[in-house]
């Protein structure tokens, strides 16, 4: 018998959980040791992007190795689809899972070459007590029904997702009552008009709206006490955004009208990069006493805001100028791991 089958089941599920479901299914026919382990593997991952593929051998595929998982508690299930997939057999998947005490699950489905429909998601995932990271890509959330409870929910990603309306995204959010990090992307004509952020307990909110409008409206509001990294790329027509005291990092490239007031918020950061609109007016009378570090945007920002932040900045140590639109954010996220480590 070879050397690794004398390991404990703890190591080998753990091997096995790393490699994708189709591969961990295979490893059945090596011995009677690996025959029924595979049904223990409590993380799952299902990749459905090739076009030549038989779909009905997916659904079956899919379908068999959720039914015959013994895992007392399914840690991650995520799916990656790029062909066409019916909200039925979807649905009978997730519900599936959350019956099984899903704690992960990413959902990313973008259909390619066809008239892309977001997918409708069973109302059961929208009350899954279990959950603690909730990832979500091209879903419509129009027939959800209010309200729905996360109750364990630490992260969450919507990205391309279409609302019903303006409350939509608020009933979500404020089901979530220990958010930590929130990731959002949003698409054209989502039937949203003022996105709405009010979560006390976030740390971590990455905002991308740039693409984010209904009939050509869009504004972006903010309170989160709580938030110590912030990113966000946005062009909405306004922005009322609430102080944050403990914000640390942040990265700010918008078109707004209002500008001084998400400024006026950054008082505590102590590093900021910025790239904004042409005639975006500075916070009268707000001094940045904890910033360090500023990288600078001068693409289409006068020169007179650069110039208030040197003046207000009385710890400022290091200042790049970038005239390039799309800044470089990586430095912004691993410091954002420094803070909360």
């Amino acid at each position: 018998m070879d050397r690794i089958s004398f390991l404990p089941d703890d190591f080998l599920l753990q091997i096995l959980s790393l490699l994708p479901t189709k591969d961990v299914l295979t490893t059945s026919v090596l011995s009677k040791r690996w025959q029924y382990l595979w049904k223990l593997v409590h993380k799952l991952e299902y990749t459905y992007c090739d076009r030549n593929a038989d779909h009905g051998r997916f659904v079956s595929f899919v379908d068999r190795s959720l039914l015959l998982s013994t895992a007392p508690v399914l840690e991650s299930l995520q799916f990656n689809i790029r062909r066409k997939c019916s909200d039925i057999d979807i649905g009978f998947w997730i519900r599936t899972a959350v019956k099984r005490g899903l704690r992960e699950l990413s959902f990313d489905y973008w259909p390619h070459n066809t008239i892309n429909e977001p997918s409708k998601l069973p109302q059961s995932l929208f009350t899954c007590g279990t959950l603690v990271v909730l990832k979500l890509t091209d879903v419509s959330l129009v027939d959800v029904t209010f309200p729905v409870c996360f109750q364990l929910l630490k992260t969450l990603q919507l990205s391309c997702v279409i609302y019903l309306d303006d409350e939509t995204p608020q009933k979500l959010l404020s089901s979530c009552k220990i958010l930590q990090e929130l990731d959002v992307n949003r698409v054209k004509n989502d039937n949203v008009t003022v996105f709405s952020i009010k979560v006390p307990s976030l740390q971590k909110l990455i905002f991308d709206g740039k693409w984010g409008t209904h009939d050509g409206i869009s504004e972006f509001v903010m309170n989160a006490p709580s938030l110590k990294f912030l990113e966000i790329n946005d062009c909405s027509n306004e922005c009322m955004v609430e102080k944050m005291p403990e914000l640390v990092a942040a990265n700010l490239e918008a078109i707004y009208w209002n500008t001084d007031n998400i400024l006026s918020s950054f008082t505590s950061v102590k590093r900021l990069s910025l790239c904004l609109g042409e005639q975006s007016p500075f916070p009268t009378g707000e001094i940045f006493h904890q910033l360090v570090d500023l990288e600078f945007c001068t693409c289409e920002t006068e020169w007179d805001l650069l110039m208030y932040f040197l003046k207000h900045s009385p710890k400022l140590r290091a200042l790049r100028l970038n005239d390039v639109k799309k800044l470089n954010l990586y430095n912004f996220v691993g410091f954002f791991g420094d803070i909360i480590s």
